[in-house]
């Protein structure tokens, strides 16, 4: 069977938070292979799973998602001290 891919674009703010963001989504869909290029991943399966603009939306959520933890995850952690005061 031939594989399906899908070339996903992100700008370049994105790229120090891929690779956790390609952990997620590995771990979410396990039946997708991710490569990574420079601005882009390619992302291949050779099975019936949806290769589709809902499996963009979901790689690029996992990034958006992982961008967003990184940058409060020291607000988060200043806010757990002042209120537990550890």
């Amino acid at each position: 069977m031939q594989p399906n891919s899908n070339r996903v674009e992100f700008p370049s703010q994105f790229a120090p938070h891929l690779s956790d963001a390609v952990v997620r989504f590995r771990y979410l869909n396990p039946g997708i292979q991710v490569k990574i290029g420079d601005g882009f991943v390619l992302l291949s399966s050779t099975g019936a799973d949806l290769m589709s603009n809902d499996l963009e939306r979901q790689f690029l959520f996992c990034l958006y998602r992982q961008k967003v933890y990184a940058e409060t995850l020291t607000l988060r952690a200043t806010l757990i001290a002042g209120v537990t005061g550890v």
